[in-house]
């Protein structure tokens, strides 16, 4: 009688377990690290980080940050190596900017400048492949402080043939990689293996957050977008959140296949200064407030501590 309890149980679960999908983006390409300071050492640490999304068979994605791709005003060999590292392995790549700007302090040209100037190296490299270059990721998730300014990136975006790369899973996952490249700086090997225990607790429970916000706000599992950075704590620990992820029921899928989820054309219109996720763009456009917001996980005590003194 148990069994057959058990085996309804999963014919009715099922369904919904397989729906659980998710994407992982990764910023800031071609890495922020304190620990793999020379341009070899990022190698080795995107090395890493690759290595983990072919074992798992993960289609992310990476942004770019352009300006860090040269030295003395031309292409750094070392650093261009990176992409097509992420390349070589048949990920894709994306635009995140040439300096890396704040839209909400500077004009509407000066952030447009710097999206093309993202193109710099990163969109040869990828059309020589035959692939597209055809997402950005907007540098600290913000899209403008006034209607006029969000409207004039969003056409431009559109002229220039590119999508934006949303965020429904945001998090402080480079508070941990700092944290954690500060304890192995200073050798301290038992800080950095907790930093990087807490992380993955962490980023599991920020997962776990907005699953419930999608329940909230659609009824629904909609396919979730994981914000990460290219830094050492996910050169170390990815392959383990990506198990734990595994573990919880997600598949891994590309950018695109996830924005033809009907969730992702859905209305934005926050205008502000934050840089937040889309699931919570999206309900305060709806008219959410306060306890709907609530649960979001914070940022360990002791990983605050680590982050702040190096």
């Amino acid at each position: 009688m148990r069994f057959r309890l058990f085996m309804l149980f999963m014919v009715l679960v099922s369904p919904l377990w397989a729906q659980k999908k998710i994407v992982i983006t990764v910023d800031d390409l071609p890495g922020v690290t304190s620990y793999y300071r020379t341009p070899d050492g990022r190698l080795i640490m995107n090395q890493k980080l690759v290595r983990h999304f072919q074992n798992y068979r993960v289609p992310a994605i990476g942004f770019v940050i352009s300006q860090w791709l040269y030295r003395d005003g031309a292409p750094d060999p070392n650093q261009v190596n990176v992409l097509k590292l992420w390349l070589d392995a048949g990920l894709e790549l994306g635009n995140h900017t040439f300096l890396h700007k704040d839209f909400t302090v500077i004009s509407t040209q000066e952030y447009v400048d710097d999206v093309l100037g993202g193109e710099k190296t990163t969109k040869q490299l990828v059309e020589q492949r035959g692939k597209p270059f055809r997402f950005f990721r907007h540098p600290y998730l913000r899209k403008g402080e006034t209607p006029a300014k969000k409207d004039s990136l969003e056409r431009f975006l559109v002229q220039h043939n590119y999508r934006e790369a949303p965020v429904t899973v945001d998090n402080y996952d480079f508070q941990f990689s700092h944290a954690y490249d500060n304890a192995l700086l200073k050798g301290d090997t038992a800080s950095a293996a907790e930093v990087g225990r807490q992380y993955l607790d962490y980023m599991t429970a920020y997962v776990r957050y907005y699953e419930a916000q999608s329940d909230s706000l659609f009824g629904r599992q909609i396919p979730q977008t994981l914000l990460t950075h290219a830094n050492t704590i996910n050169a170390v620990y990815m392959g383990d959140l990506l198990k734990r992820l595994s573990q919880s029921g997600y598949t891994f899928i590309p950018l695109d296949e996830a924005l033809k989820d009907d969730a992702y054309r859905s209305k934005d219109g926050y205008i502000g200064k934050g840089g937040i996720s889309w699931l919570h763009r999206w309900a305060l456009t709806q008219g959410k407030r306060g306890a709907f917001f609530k649960g979001e996980p914070e940022v360990p005590a002791m990983v605050i501590k680590w982050a702040e003194n190096p």
